[in-house]
């Protein structure tokens, strides 16, 4: 796994994220869905789960988490050398370790 953006350059992968929200908030709040001219026909679709990165570890006075083991949602940023991560939900630090 590559530091910070995990791969995918800062330019590729921040208007991905912008239209995604844009979508949602359109739906959210117009119950309109946006670019559905554009959408992909799927054929014999079912629903799949896949890995994405994410990280484990002993959280600590995390929102919404007791103190303890827990998983982050997906993980988009990523810096060893600052000691910092930021997931679909939240900022992360390291206190103690990086293991990979």
């Amino acid at each position: 796994m590559t530091d910070k953006w995990l791969g995918t350059p800062p330019d590729v992968i921040i208007p991905r994220l912008r239209s995604l929200l844009g979508d949602l908030e359109k739906l959210a709040e117009l119950n309109q869905f946006a670019g559905v001219e554009d959408a992909v026909t799927i054929r014999n679709c079912m629903l799949a789960q896949r890995s994405v990165p994410c990280l484990i570890g002993e959280m600590l006075d995390h929102p919404h988490i007791k103190n303890g083991p827990g998983i982050t949602s997906e993980l988009f940023y990523l810096d060893r050398k600052r000691r910092m991560a930021r997931t679909l939900s939240r900022w992360y630090r390291f206190d103690e370790g990086f293991f990979i």
